[in-house]
């Protein structure tokens, strides 16, 4: 009985449930389309955040488990539940071959399209955790894919048209987002111990990915505000404000190496998890007001 607990205990650390704060992306759409409050949205948007977070940890388990060997010589990923051998493979992918099939079937409920982007993105990890990984640039759009998805997932399951400005704002925030990422584990690690994708990067492309990403996504969220009616300025322009401030602290926080875990980094850090508050206040009062 104690071993069943110890395995489930490790089984939940594994599947990272602190990660499962990027899956709201989910609701960015309803949200961002001022519906989702409405008793039908709101219900379908709860159950999709539930079926990403069944797809996401089944992709957790999955990358663990290849990528065991290399994780046990980094200095933090080695105490995860796979690397360290308390949660044995065989269980760990079993796990997540349950997870990532019960968030496919469940994700069909609401639709061919929710269906087939939880599949694309099961489908595009799997391959990432396989191959692509290995390739710079490829792999670093790869990892954006993942929000993007998200927020696609969202719009699917809620029925909510995505326009193309919200896709690309939601598009380049991803790339930066990623870039932050590989430049802070670039600038952190040493070439033992650090992901060897990042050999061919430097620190200047990832710097210049970084600045150009992010004033396409800066650019797209005015142009989203213009394009909108029934507004309010003033939150508006606190809103971008806001925004403007938290690209610039998640910048400085890559350059310091401290941006490996951009999720982490708002809840951890004071000042952007102030600049995050303020800005989702702003954002949503400009839309509901």
């Amino acid at each position: 009985m104690l071993m069943i607990m110890h395995l489930m205990q490790q089984v939940f650390i594994a599947i990272r449930p602190k990660q499962w704060t990027k899956n709201v992306l989910v609701l960015a759409a309803p949200l961002a389309a001022g519906t989702f409050f409405q008793l039908d949205i709101f219900q379908k948007s709860l159950g999709a955040f539930f079926i990403f977070c069944g797809g996401a940890a089944c992709i957790y388990l999955v990358n663990d488990s290849f990528d065991r060997t290399m994780d046990a010589q980094h200095p933090v990923k080695s105490f995860r539940p796979i690397a360290s051998g308390s949660l044995p493979i065989g269980l760990a992918l079993a796990v997540s071959l349950c997870l990532g099939a019960l968030s496919i079937v469940f994700a069909f409920f609401y639709g061919l399209a929710a269906g087939l982007i939880i599949a694309t993105y099961l489908s595009m990890n799997i391959l990432y955790s396989l191959y692509v990984k290995r390739i710079a640039v490829l792999e670093l759009l790869f990892v954006a894919s993942g929000f993007g998805l998200r927020a696609a997932f969202g719009g699917a399951a809620t029925d909510t048209e995505l326009t193309v400005v919200f896709l690309f704002v939601i598009s380049c925030f991803s790339i930066f987002l990623a870039g932050c990422k590989r430049l802070s584990e670039l600038i952190s690690h040493d070439s033992d111990s650090r992901r060897h994708v990042l050999d061919w990067y430097s620190n200047v492309f990832l710097r210049n990915a970084m600045i150009v990403s992010s004033c396409g996504g800066i650019v797209g969220y005015l142009v989203w505000f213009v394009q909108s009616s029934n507004i309010n300025l003033f939150l508006v322009v606190v809103s971008f404000i806001s925004l403007l401030l938290a690209t610039f602290r998640f910048f400085k926080l890559a350059l310091a190496g401290n941006a490996e875990d951009p999720t982490a980094q708002i809840l951890l850090d004071p000042c952007l998890r102030f600049v995050a508050i303020m800005w989702v206040g702003s954002f949503l009062g400009s839309v509901y007001a």
